[in-house]
């Protein structure tokens, strides 16, 4: 079998499967239907970390490869999430107070386990070098992280009702985060050394500055359409006003009608 068609069927296939899947379970309305959906986004996510087993030759393994890194410390980074944040000043799916100190130990153990794969001998490593994607992957995390703590915390600030406790939280963690990026960015990692890591987190700054700058627009640019769009639209016509008879109709439903009516009506 050739290579291109190997890594179709045993990469790309599976990775189809996963929003196929997906939809599938998020669109039914059946137990069943649900049940297989998942099951389906599974064998998906299975076969593309399986890659590196199935077709080591191919390029996208490395893909497959780091997937399978990154799933236990994701893991624990969202089951902390959830656990925090629904364990706090939530009006509905609110959370036993208990659950709290789970959700911070569990984010604290997956966050730790991702430094680890940074300085400590945990980094992904394919055939002997380091996953050209993790070296993507991880500036870009820490920098995107760092924005979105900072913008939740300034956000909490402005328009939370009684979240200052929560924005505090939010400005510390982003700190943090903005501290290991200075220390990545001066210290050597176990297999990533300094200069390395700077290099791909100007990268990922361009990349994420893009992104941005590129959304921004799409969002001025559409506005501007729809502003041009309506006000290219004539005027609507003017109604006339009710007629007597038409006031009459009313009141009279209206007089009907107060006091619950009867139950005839």
């Amino acid at each position: 079998m050739e290579p291109m068609t190997q890594a179709a069927l045993w990469f790309w296939l599976p990775a189809a499967l996963v929003p196929f899947g997906a939809w599938i379970s998020l669109s039914s309305k059946t137990t069943s239907t649900t049940t297989f959906g998942r099951a389906v986004a599974l064998l998906g996510i299975v076969g593309i970390v399986s890659s590196p087993w199935t077709v080591p030759d191919s390029p996208s393994s490395a893909a497959g490869h780091l997937l399978g890194f990154l799933l236990g410390p994701a893991a624990l980074l969202l089951a902390g999430i959830y656990l925090v944040a629904f364990s706090g000043n939530v009006p509905v799916g609110r959370l036993p107070k208990s659950d709290r100190r789970l959700g911070v130990m569990s984010f604290i153990i997956g966050f730790v386990w991702f430094i680890g794969m940074h300085w400590w001998n945990l980094t992904p490593a394919l055939n002997g070098e380091v996953n050209r994607y993790w070296l993507v992957f991880w500036p870009t995390f820490l920098l995107l992280l760092t924005c979105l703590l900072s913008g939740s915390a300034l956000s909490l600030r402005m328009i939370g009702d009684r979240r200052a406790t929560e924005s505090n939280v939010m400005w510390f963690a982003s700190a943090f985060v903005l501290l290991l990026i200075a220390l990545a960015m001066t210290i050597d990692g176990r297999a990533v050394d300094a200069e390395t890591f700077r290099y791909h987190l100007w990268l990922a700054g361009a990349d994420l500055l893009g992104t941005a700058v590129g959304l921004s627009i799409a969002i001025l640019v559409f506005g501007f359409i729809i502003f041009l769009h309506e006000r290219a639209l004539p005027e609507p016509d003017s109604i006339e006003p009710p007629t007597e008879e038409e006031f009459e109709q009313v009141s009279a439903i209206v007089a009907a009608n107060i006091g619950g009516g009867s139950e005839d009506e």
